[in-house]
């Protein structure tokens, strides 16, 4: 369902567009300023059209002027097309540069030949078959990365920082591994990261901390955005055990899976990483499994639980309209939701779209997918030939193989959301253990109650549950720390009025506790 534009929105969008050219002609001034021999653009997902219109200008102006484009949107077939439809550029470098780029750079400036360098496009060799697809070398050996410069950018923010609002700040970019070791094992189904380049590789731990020091060091006073896909596991070994031990106040920022443990959650916090954010994308074991995901439902809850009590700030989104899925998935959120109210909120919740090079892409029929076709804006963008906007499309719509009627089914968690994001910063569940009771205090909306007061063993099971636990584990935790054998229904029971409470999350034989500690 399209939703109409305000008519404040159109009349924003308007106005940059009479603003557009006066930039373009600024932008092509300061260019040209440095009698530039070769010009490279960098284009990842919405820039690119900014880039080709500038790439154009260029062209136009000083004919000799060599220029090049990479990126995300100059992968494979896109690098191609590219080609194809814009004589303005002269070569496109599909996959990592990292070892191409500086030979290319010195061929381009010798005038000599570069058609047959790998990954390298160019009019001479897009219509060579063993070209197709063939991308530049993966770079194996991060670590032989330079440390990033920023000294550029840093001297012009310092002329446009009087006119911007001073809350904004830039952060710093900092990377740390390639590729995602999760999607080498199961590729999510809608993720079109990484393009071609899905083998994971990090720095060491040394050579990160190393980069980060001098970052820190020579650009002070800025927060640090980590640009991985995902976070090295590794790193809870050495990297950041060393980052909380140095004490950097750097405020970083990485991409987590959502499986962490509760003392590598505690661990993040106390190495200054106090934004993540987890792929968390639903609370449905079922919809999680067709995503392939690899957690349930109740890891992604309790994340939300542990970054709470450690004042770590989770960015995350949810995503529905699988193929697949059913209503009952939704309906079961629906009714967990109002119980999480107490917890961070999600950014942004959609249907899914299909990106290029993600499984649901590669392999529609087999993911439930049919007649799968560029975003309808791309035909306004480019007055092209259909199967030219394909190939330059990053992103897809699609019709359900089996029509699926998602907008009725995930209504009510549509709304449910709304609620969330109302009350969040009022919404509170927490507990405080007096050693021989547990005492609970409910300030959500749902509230049946306000006060709690557990005895054993309701408050060894609840402070149990803390981490997700079984049945069979409960029986074993009766038997260690309260000395007694209690079968499985007397565990049922004992946790059911908990249950109905809202204070305890159920997904078949596993149990949740959603309460955070008081801190005062």
């Amino acid at each position: 369902q399209i939703k109409p534009l305000s008519d404040s929105f159109i009349q924003e969008i308007l106005q940059a567009r009479r603003l557009v050219n006066d930039f373009l002609n600024q932008c092509l001034n300061e260019v040209l300023s440095y009698k530039p021999r070769l010009v490279v653009f960098t284009s990842t997902f919405h820039q690119h059209v900014a880039a080709l219109s500038l790439a154009k200008r260029i062209k136009a102006q000083a004919p000799d002027v060599f220029i090049e484009f990479g990126g995300a949107n100059c992968q494979g077939i896109m690098a191609i097309e590219n080609i194809r439809q814009f004589p303005f550029i002269d070569a496109i470098m599909s996959g990592e540069g990292d070892q191409v780029f500086p030979e290319f750079v010195r061929r381009v400036l010798e005038k000599k030949p570069i058609s047959d360098l790998q990954g390298v496009y160019t009019r001479d060799n897009i219509d060579a078959s063993n070209h197709l697809n063939l991308n530049a070398p993966t770079l194996h050996n991060v670590d032989a990365l330079p440390f990033p410069d920023y000294d550029d950018y840093f001297l012009e923010w310092e002329t446009v920082r009087p006119h911007l609002n001073d809350s904004y700040q830039p952060r710093l970019l900092f990377e740390t591994s390639r590729g995602c070791w999760w999607g080498e094992r199961q590729h999510c189904t809608f993720c079109g990261l990484n393009g071609t380049e899905m083998a994971y590789r990090s720095k060491s731990a040394t050579r990160a901390l190393d980069e980060l020091v001098y970052l820190a060091e020579k650009y002070p006073g800025y927060s640090v955005s980590v640009v991985d896909n995902i976070l090295d596991m590794k790193y809870f070994k050495d990297l950041i055990p060393e980052l909380a031990e140095r004490q950097l106040n750097l405020e970083l920022f990485y991409e987590v899976k959502a499986n962490l443990r509760k003392e590598q959650i505690r661990l993040l916090r106390d190495a200054g990483i106090t934004m993540i954010q987890p792929g968390i994308e639903s609370f449905s074991n079922h919809v999680l499994e067709i995503m392939r995901k690899g957690v349930k439902g109740l890891q992604n809850i309790q994340l939300l639980k542990w970054c709470k009590e450690f004042g770590v700030t989770p960015f995350w989104n949810l995503l529905w309209g699988f193929p697949g899925e059913t209503p009952d998935d939704y309906a079961r959120m629906a009714e967990i939701i109002p119980l999480l109210t107490h917890l961070q909120p999600p950014e942004s919740t959609a249907t899914i779209r299909i990106d290029r090079f993600s499984p649901n892409f590669e392999n529609p029929e087999q993911f439930g997918f049919e007649e799968v076709t560029p975003f309808p804006a791309y035909h306004y963008v480019y007055p092209l030939a259909v199967e030219a906007v394909a190939n330059l499309a990053y992103f897809f719509t699609f019709k359900y193989f089996q029509p699926q009627d998602v907008e009725s089914y995930t209504k009510s968690v549509r709304e449910q959301i709304l609620v969330w994001k109302s009350v969040s910063k009022t919404s509170a569940l927490y507990f405080i253990d007096k050693g021989t009771t547990l005492q609970i205090w409910d300030l959500r909306p749902v509230a049946q109650q306000l006060f709690f007061t557990l005895t054993e063993p309701q408050r060894t099971f609840y402070m149990a549950c803390d981490e997700i636990r079984s049945l069979y584990s409960l029986q074993q935790i009766a038997k260690e720390l309260l000395n007694r054998e209690l079968s499985i229904r007397e565990i049922e029971n004992i946790l059911q009025p908990l249950i109905e409470s809202g204070l305890i999350l159920r997904e078949e034989n596993v149990f949740l506790s959603i309460a955070v500690p008081f801190t005062g």
